[in-house]
């Protein structure tokens, strides 16, 4: 038996196949960050196999996913590409694609940015001299631009799930617009699929070598809407426990699967810090 606001030491494809063979539980969120084959330093996990091999290993997890996903429910993947080889976002769409999924939006996780004066508009009231702001890591190269941006792919079973946009909406800059619009009758508009999430630079040693924000966890299942009874959402790739932070932040169920036990002990003692902060 399965049970919620737990994280497991196990493999993600065997779990969910327990999961689809038991039906102890149809989930309705996935959202997730596998590893990006980059070559990232992880504890337990080799981050630099064979492309083709990583590719088919992201088409099992698309197709166990698939099997335990409920009809109305939502996976979304935040996956980056490398300078050298930008298509690998788009070659693990197409796994997806393969196992039964439809893409219904592809959002741009904007990680720094900046802004020049001669763009703010005139009624934006940071208009100055302009900005830069987020996380900004430099590469070490004369033939690529520094990648400041990861996509985030939502993908569903029929490509035409309602959504609760508003709950993730922003105020309109031209408040004009709030009376212009037939549709619009308050002041909160869509908020786009281009969002800004940062994270605070770690000026230590790190606890996981690829974080996932909260906050972009977050959106991602208020976008789908989560005030139905018996909500789970599920996190493939726990980590240190962020995706079971933002469930916590909804007050919503989770279940996750890290196949690194000390990650998943740094999880538990922060996310056992968190439900304390909410007693």
């Amino acid at each position: 038996m399965i049970s919620r606001n737990e994280i497991y030491c196990e493999d993600c494809i065997t779990f969910m196949e327990k999961i689809r063979v038991n039906n102890d539980l149809k989930i309705d969120v996935i959202v997730t960050s596998p590893p990006y084959n980059i070559g990232k330093k992880y504890n337990v996990y080799k981050d630099n196999i064979n492309e083709n091999d990583y590719l088919e290993w992201l088409y099992r997890i698309a197709e166990k996913s698939y099997s335990i996903l409920k009809p109305n429910g939502s996976f979304f993947l935040n996956i980056a590409e490398r300078s050298t080889n930008p298509l690998i976002p788009f070659r693990a769409v197409t796994k997806f694609l393969c196992a039964g999924y439809k893409i219904q939006n592809t959002i741009h996780w904007i990680k720094s940015i900046s802004v020049e004066k001669e763009d703010i508009g005139n009624t934006n009231p940071v208009h100055n001299d302009g900005f830069s702001i987020g996380h900004y890591k430099p590469i070490r190269s004369n033939r690529f631009l520094t990648n400041t941006h990861e996509y985030v792919f939502h993908f569903t079973k029929t490509g035409n799930l309602p959504i609760d946009k508003l709950s993730i909406g922003v105020p309109y800059q031209d408040k004009t617009n709030v009376k212009r619009w037939q549709s619009v009758n308050q002041d909160k508009r869509d908020r786009g699929n281009v969002w800004f999430i940062t994270y605070p630079t770690i000026r230590r040693e790190r606890s996981h070598p690829a974080v996932f924000p909260q906050k972009l966890a977050r959106l991602c299942i208020k976008l789908h809407g989560c005030n139905k009874k018996d909500f789970i959402v599920y996190d493939p790739f726990m980590g240190i426990g962020n995706t079971a932070l933002a469930c916590i932040d909804l007050g919503i169920d989770y279940v996750g699967t890290e196949i690194d036990n000390n990650y998943i002990e740094y999880a538990r003692k922060v996310i056992s810090k968190k439900k304390n902060s909410h007693q």
